[in-house]
């Protein structure tokens, strides 16, 4: 099963915020091994370990361009 974690409206420093999301992302890595994903910006971060069960090539997350972010989990 995959893990995603996100951290909004954020208030403090992002950077160090970044550090601590990918410390507390990596806890959850044994729920998604095939894929580690994670988007950063001054307002919120999201994290994304995947668990591959089709196709470990395709499928990178979180998902994101110029105006909007997304992460999710699901299954065939």
């Amino acid at each position: 099963m995959c893990s995603i974690f996100g951290v909004f409206d954020i208030k403090t420093d992002a950077v160090e915020l970044r550090k601590k999301a990918l410390e507390l992302s990596r806890l959850m890595r044994h729920r998604g091994p095939d894929w580690s994903g994670i988007y950063a910006s001054d307002n919120a971060i999201l994290a994304h370990e995947r668990l591959s069960i089709v196709d470990v090539n395709a499928g990178a997350q979180p998902l994101y361009n110029q105006q909007k972010h997304s992460c999710a989990g699901g299954k065939r």
